[in-house]
C-alpha cells in the first residue's frame, strides 16, 4: 500500500454541523505504547463533555464507556489506551483493517455512529491512521510517525482535492527496479503449537522449493516440496500440519511428511533456514526456555523486531501477520522541558538488562527533528533498576516544549516509551513512584537516580554485618536537607527507627545511623520513608555483603559491594582509587560582580609576560576568546582591543563569516605566546564528533583569527558521541616531560628527540566521556603522533592543569562526579601514580568549567608580526610571577550557581615559587538539578 494512501470522509464529520466538536484524531492498532491506542481532539472554541459516550472497534463486544467528567479542553487531544497488565482504558484489541466508532451515550451497538474511522483491510494503523482537516474535508491516512496526544504528521502534502474514497494502488514508478523476491525466518512458536513463520520482503514472488528448515541438530529437517513459493511481500507459517518432505536420519533420505513429523521445537533450541544447496541462509539463534509472557505461552512467541530485518524477541503470537514485539521493560521517568538543556530519563522497570545502544529520543515533531537527533552508542546497556537520562546536549538538539511529547525508540525506530506532558512543569515532571506511578510536578530534578518524592533523602551506604549495624544516608542536593520524621526500616513493618527532630544534612553531605533499634540481617531491605512514601529502599540477596553495600559511583550510582567501609564518607568502589578531603583552602571570593562571559564560556588559561599577566577565555557557542589583563587585586579587565573578544574560525570557514564555527571546550598558550584551542565538533555538524586542535596568532588585527594549523585527532582518540570528545587541552613544555612521561610508543621515558618537527612540548587533551587524557605531538605539518595515554580514574575530565609547583598534571571532573579531582604524578612508567581529592568544601557541586593559576613570567616580551609568523618567540630569561594570595586560582563557571577551583595547600605555602596554568571544559553531565538563573560565564578566586 502507498505510503501516501489518504481516504476522505464528509465534511459534516468536523465542520459546524457535527454533532460533537471532537473527532477520532489517530489510532494505533499495533506496535503502540503501551499498545493500540485511539485519539481524540476538540476542534471547537468549547470543552467537550464525553461522559457516557461509548466507543468500541467493529465488534459488538467489549464497549468502552467514557466515565463522567471527562472533558476535551478546546484544541486539547484526550487519548485513551487498551487495557494491558491491569491499566489502561478500554479492552479491546484493534486489528487490520478495523474500525473506531462512537456512539451516544447509553446506545452501544447502535446503528448509526456518531463519529466512525475504518482504516484499509489486511493493514493496520502502522504508524498510526491518521486525520487532518484540508479545505473543509477530514482526510485519513498514514501518518509518518505516531504522535500521541500532539499534531498529526504526514509523509506527503495531502492533495487540495481528495481523490475517491477508494484510493487504488499506484502504479510502478516508471524506472523503478523492482525489489528480487527473498526468504527471511521471522516468528516462530515453540509451545503449545510448534510453527514457523517465514517472510518474502521483495516485491516479487519467491521459490521455495528445496528450502529447508532445521531445528539445532541436523537430524532433524523439513524441507518443501517442488512448485512451493511465497508471494511478495507475505507472511508464510509453516505448522504443524503443513505437509512437505521430512528427512530419515537413520536412511538419509526424504519421504513425504508433515513439519511436527521431522521437527519438534524444545524449551532450549533454534530454528534454522537452509538452501537446497545446503547454504544456511539465516537463523533465529538458540533460545532457553519457551516463550512466555506473565507466564501464558500461548500469547507468546520469538519474532523479528522490525519483520524481517530486527533481531528475534519476545512477541505477542501473530501467526501470518505484521509482528507485534512485547515493549522492553521501559518507562519514562522523568521530564525537563525548560531546561538548560532539557532532558529525560529511562528507567529499566524489569529485572533483566537491556541494550538500548541505537535508541532515541524525539519530541512530537519527528518530521522536522529526523535530523537533530544523535542514536546511543553501540554497547549502552540499561542494568535492571537503572536510570539513563537523555539530554538535549548529547542525545537530541531541540527544545521540549511547553506541551510536548517524549517518544523513545529504539535502534529499529520503533516506539519503546512515550508520553505527552501538557505543559512545562514548575519544576519537573516526575514519576512517583518511579517507573510506575503517576507523572506529578516536584521541586528537584533528579537526573540518574530516584526520583524526588518527597523528601529527596538517599540511602547511600549499608553495613548489614557490623557491631554495630548502620545505614549511612546522603543528601544529593546543593541545600542543606532537613530529615526530621523520615522513617528508616527493615523488611519487617515493624522495625522502625524514626529520625530526631531538628536533624538535617548538609548539601552532599552523610548521616550515619548507628543506634537503630533493629538489627539487619544477611538476607534484608533496608527502606526509607517520608510519612508513608517510600523513597528509597535496597536489598542485597541472600547473604551479608562482605564489605558493605552502597552505591557505586557514591551517591548516584546503583547498588553493589563496596571495595572498603566508608562510614560517613564517600564510598569507595571495585576498581576506584580512594578519595582524600581537598588539602587546601575553602574561601571563595566573585571577581566580577557581574558575569564576565557568554553562557558557553568553556576553558581559561594564563600567560605571565613583562607587560603582565593575562587570562585567555573561550566561548564554545561561538568559538570566541578574549585576552583580560589581570591586576594584583584580582581584578580583570580587557586587554586593549579585546573588549568583544575575537572569534577562531576553521580554515575551511575563511570565506564564510557566517558559518558557525568550532566547538571550542579548552584553550592554552604555549611558550612561543600562541594560542591553541580544542574543538570537539563543528557547530554546523553538530551530530558528528570531530576532534581537532587549532593554532592561532592572537596578535592579528582581524576580528575572526583564521587557525594557522589544526590537527585533527579524531582517529587517535576513542570513538565518542558528538559532544562528548575533547573538553581541555594543556601545553606541557618538554622540561617538565622528559624522563617522567611514559612513551606508550617506545615503552620507556619520554624523550623529546623522538620527535622531530614540532615545538618544545606536548599538548595534552583530556576527553569527557572515559576521562582518558592523551598527549599529543603535534607537528609542524598538521600531523599529530600520540605519545602518551593515562586514565586518572574518573568517569570524565573536563579540565587539565599541569602544576610546575607540585610538579603534577590535574584532573578535573565536574558535577558529574562530585567535582572529583585526580593529581597524576608522572614517574617514567606506565603506572603514573594517581590520588583523587573531593572538590573543596566552599565550592558548590555545579559545573566548573576553567582553573588557571601562577605561571612564569619573562621579562623580554615576544614579538609578532602583525598578521603573520611569529618572530623572535622564545623568552630570553623568566622569573617567579607572584600572584596575590587571594587569587591562587580563578575559576570560569556557569552562574546555575557560584563555583571555583582552589589550589592545594603546598602551593598556597609557596607562594614565591612559580606555578602553573590550568583550564577545564564544560560538560553536560549532571547529578541533581535546581531551576537555574539565566545562564552566563563568570570568575571566582579562592585560596
Amino acid at each position: 500500500m502507498s505510503a501516501a494512501l489518504l481516504l476522505a470522509v464528509p465534511t459534516s464529520a468536523i465542520g459546524a454541523d457535527a454533532p460533537l466538536g471532537v473527532r477520532i484524531n489517530e489510532v494505533v492498532s499495533n506496535g503502540g505504547s503501551p499498545d493500540d491506542w485511539i485519539e481524540f481532539y476538540n476542534y471547537s472554541d468549547s470543552d467537550v463533555d464525553l461522559s457516557g459516550y461509548v466507543v468500541q472497534d467493529n465488534s459488538d463486544k467489549n464497549p468502552y464507556t467514557f466515565p463522567d467528567g471527562t472533558i476535551v479542553a478546546p484544541d486539547d487531544y484526550l487519548v485513551i489506551d487498551t487495557v494491558k497488565s491491569g491499566a489502561g482504558d478500554f479492552d479491546f484489541g484493534l486489528g487490520k483493517g478495523d474500525s473506531v466508532r462512537v456512539f451516544a451515550p447509553g446506545d452501544a451497538n447502535g446503528a448509526e455512529p456518531l463519529l466512525q474511522t475504518t482504516w484499509p483491510a489486511d493493514t493496520h494503523a502502522v504508524p498510526s491512521w491518521g486525520a487532518q482537516d484540508v479545505d473543509g474535508e477530514l482526510v485519513w491516512g498514514l501518518t509518518d510517525a505516531s504522535t500521541k496526544g500532539a499534531a498529526n504528521t504526514f509523509p506527503v502534502d495531502v492533495p487540495e482535492t481528495p481523490e475517491e474514497p477508494e484510493t487504488p494502488e499506484e502504479p510502478e514508478t516508471p524506472g523503478e527496479t523492482p525489489v528480487a523476491g527473498s526468504v527471511v525466518l521471522n516468528e516462530v512458536d515453540s509451545q503449545p503449537a510448534d510453527w514457523v513463520e517465514l517472510y518474502n520482503p521483495g516485491t516479487e514472488a519467491f521459490d521455495l522449493s528445496g528450502y529447508e528448515l532445521r531445528d539445532n541438530s541436523d537430524d532433524h529437517r523439513w524441507a518443501f516440496p517442488a512448485h512451493s513459493s511465497i508471494a511478495a511481500g507475505q507472511f508464510l507459517v509453516i505448522d504443524e500440519n503443513t505437509a512437505g518432505l521430512a528427512y530419515n536420519d537413520k536412511t538419509k533420505t526424504y519421504a513425504d511428511g508433515t513439519f511436527a513429523g521431522a521437527i519438534g521445537i524444545g524449551s532450549a533450541d533454534e530454528i534454522r533456514l537452509f538452501a537446497p544447496a545446503g547454504q544456511l541462509i539465516d537463523r533465529t539463534g538458540t533460545w532457553e526456555g519457551h516463550a512466555n509472557i506473565n507466564g501464558d505461552a500461548i500469547a507468546a512467541t520469538l519474532a523479528r523486531c522490525v519483520d524481517g530485518v530486527g533481531a528475534f524477541a519476545l512477541s505477542y503470537a501473530t501467526p501470518g501477520a505484521a509482528n507485534n514485539c512485547v515493549p522492553p521493560t521501559i518507562a519514562i521517568n522523568e521530564i525537563d522541558s525548560n531546561g538548560k538543556p532539557d532532558w529525560a530519563e529511562i528507567v529499566n522497570t524489569g529485572d533483566a538488562s537491556i541494550d538500548i545502544s541505537g535508541w532515541t529520543l524525539m519530541d512530537n515533531d519527528p518530521t522536522s527533528h529526523a535530523a537533530d537527533v544523535h542514536p546511543l552508542a553501540e554497547g549502552t546497556i540499561l542494568q535492571p533498576g537503572a536510570y539513563f537520562v537523555f539530554n538535549g546536549t548529547d542525545h537530541f538538539t531541540f527544545g521540549l516544549g511547553n506541551g510536548d511529547t517524549v517518544t523513545i525508540r529504539n535502534a529499529d525506530g520503533l516506539t519503546v516509551a512515550e508520553h505527552a506532558y501538557p505543559k512545562h512543569a514548575e519544576g519537573f515532571w516526575a514519576r512517583c513512584q518511579d517507573g510506575i506511578g503517576e507523572f506529578v510536578d516536584v521541586a528537584v530534578g533528579t537526573p540518574g537516580i530516584r526520583n524526588a518524592c518527597g523528601n529527596p533523602v538517599r540511602i547511600n551506604e549499608v553495613e548489614s554485618d557490623g557491631d554495630p549495624d548502620w545505614v549511612e544516608l546522603v543528601n544529593p542536593t546543593d541545600a542543606t536537607l532537613d530529615v526530621s520524621g523520615i522513617v528508616v526500616k527493615d523488611n519487617d513493618d515493624s522495625h522502625a527507627h524514626v529520625i530526631a527532630d531538628g536533624t538535617s544534612i548538609p548539601a552532599g553531605g552523610y548521616l550515619v545511623l548507628d543506634t537503630l533499634d533493629f538489627g539487619i540481617g544477611k538476607d534484608d531491605t533496608v527502606r526509607v520513608f517520608d510519612g508513608e512514601l517510600l523513597v528509597d529502599s535496597t536489598s542485597w540477596g541472600t547473604s551479608h555483603a562482605a564489605t558493605t553495600w552502597g552505591r557505586c559511583p557514591d551517591i548516584t550510582g546503583s547498588f553493589a559491594v563496596t571495595a572498603e567501609p566508608t562510614k560517613g564518607a564517600a564510598n569507595i568502589c571495585a576498581g576506584e582509587i580512594a578519595v582524600s578531603p581537598w588539602p587546601g583552602s575553602a574561601e571563595v571570593r566573585v571577581l566580577d560582580v557581574l558575569p564576565t562571559f557568554l553562557e558557553d564560556s568553556s576553558g581559561l588559561d594564563t600567560q605571565e609576560t613583562a607587560d603582565g599577566t593575562f587570562l585567555w577565555a573561550v566561548d564554545n557557542g561561538e568559538g570566541r576568546i578574549w585576552k583580560l589583563k589581570a591586576s594584583a587585586d584580582g581584578s580583570i579587565t580587557p586587554a586593549d582591543g579585546w573588549t568583544d573578544g575575537k572569534r577562531v574560525r576553521f580554515q575551511k570557514d575563511a570565506g564564510n563569516p557566517g558559518a558557525a564555527g568550532p566547538d571550542t571546550e579548552g584553550i592554552t598558550v604555549d611558550d612561543n605566546g600562541l594560542v591553541y584551542v580544542a574543538s570537539e565538533r563543528d557547530n554546523s555538524a553538530k551530530g558528528v564528533n570531530q576532534n581537532k586542535v587549532l593554532q592561532v596568532n592572537p596578535n592579528a588585527s582581524d576580528a575572526d583569527l583564521i587557525a594557522q594549523t589544526e590537527w585533527d585527532l579524531t582517529a587517535l582518540l576513542p570513538a565518542v558521541g558528538a559532544n562528548l570528545g575533547i573538553e581541555a587541552v594543556e601545553w606541557v613544555p618538554d622540561a617538565a616531560l622528559t624522563g617522567k612521561l611514559f612513551d606508550d610508543n617506545t615503552r620507556s621515558a619520554y624523550d623529546p628527540s623522538v620527535y622531530a618537527d614540532r615545538g618544545n612540548g606536548l599538548f595534552f587533551v583530556a576527553v569527557e566521556d572515559g576521562g582518558g587524557v592523551y598527549a599529543f605531538a603535534l607537528k609542524t605539518d598538521g600531523s599529530a603522533v600520540l605519545v602518551s595515554t593515562i586514565d586518572p580514574g574518573l568517569a570524565g575530565v573536563m579540565a587539565l592543569d599541569y602544576d610546575a609547583v607540585l610538579g603534577v598534571m590535574w584532573a578535573v571532573c565536574d558535577d558529574g562526579c562530585g567535582g572529583k579531582s585526580a593529581q597524576i604524578t608522572l614517574n617514567g612508567t606506565a603506572q603514573p601514580g594517581i590520588a583523587h581529592f573531593t572538590r573543596a568544601p566552599g565550592l558548590p557541586d555545579i559545573n566548573n568549567e576553567a582553573s588557571p593559576r601562577r605561571r612564569r613570567r619573562c621579562r623580554q616580551a615576544v614579538s609578532v608580526r602583525s598578521g603573520g609568523s611569529p618572530t623572535d618567540m622564545r623568552p630570553k630569561h623568566c622569573e617567579s610571577a607572584r600572584w596575590p594570595a587571594a587569587m591562587v586560582r580563578v575559576a570560569l563557571v556557569r552562574v546555575m550557581a557560584r563555583v571555583a577551583m582552589v589550589a592545594p595547600a603546598l602551593a598556597e605555602a609557596s607562594p614565591e615559587r612559580p606555578s602553573s596554568r590550568c583550564q577545564a571544559a564544560r560538560s553536560s553531565k549532571a547529578t541533581m538539578a535546581a531551576r537555574p538563573p539565566a545562564n552566563r560565564s563568570s570568575l571566582l578566586a579562592v585560596r
